[in-house]
């Protein structure tokens, strides 16, 4: 199954939103509230709500009956919104309205992407804005789509101990032990229907952008 949660509108690209309104969505603190001013009932919703102001909390009380967890805690908002996903059974989440604001938060989301209980049970989450399209590679081979929207593509190491194969790309490569540090796998493109990813071993993110 699978679930959006939107954690705000920041670098929100309107066209997916649009697209995605009839899906099911979780509300991240303050993106609870942009679901229901735009008609979307969300599954469950998550936060300590510190990003609404109390006019706008009673308005969650009222059509979500929000319970808000304590602003002192060992996990953020987004956190806990990923766990509660894949305790409900979604096995697909995409994560809207987290960039473009505190790197600190940013890199708290990547962490996500790494949990290891997520990876070990193959839970799909995907980080969306208007400019880029986040994923992480574990091992196995993948699949790319050509995307006009994402047209550049970029395979971060997360270890040294990385090694993939990229066929259907404008720079392939065969058995390529990249480390980290490492930039020979920033800004590449896609020049075939689908591409192939073959991570033989270790786990990248997979980051498409759009200038």
């Amino acid at each position: 199954m699978k679930i959006n949660l939107l954690c705000s509108n920041r670098l929100l690209p309107t066209h997916l939103f649009m697209m995605e309104q009839h899906s099911h969505w979780s509300g991240i603190d303050r993106g609870a509230l942009i679901l229901v001013e735009n008609g979307i009932e969300p599954v469950f919703s998550v936060g300590d709500f510190d990003s609404v102001n109390e006019e706008e909390r009673l308005i969650l009380k009222d059509q979500l009956n929000i319970h808000p967890v304590k602003a002192e805690k060992d996990d953020t908002d987004l956190a806990l919104g990923v766990q509660k996903a894949v305790e409900q059974g979604y096995s697909s989440i995409t994560i809207y309205g987290a960039t473009g604001g505190r790197l600190d938060h940013f890199m708290g989301v990547i962490q996500i992407l790494q949990k290891p209980e997520y990876l070990k049970c193959h839970i799909n989450i995907q980080i969306i804005d208007v400019q880029n399209e986040i994923t992480l590679l574990s091992q196995g081979e993948h699949q790319v789509n050509q995307d006009s929207t994402y047209p550049y593509i970029s395979f971060i190491p997360l270890n040294d101990e990385v090694i993939i194969s990229l066929e259907g790309f404008k720079y392939n490569l065969s058995h390529e032990h990249i480390e980290s540090g490492s930039t020979l796998t920033i800004s590449n493109e896609v020049t075939t229907n689908v591409a192939k990813v073959n991570v033989e071993k270790g786990t990248v993110l997979q980051m498409r952008s759009t200038d």
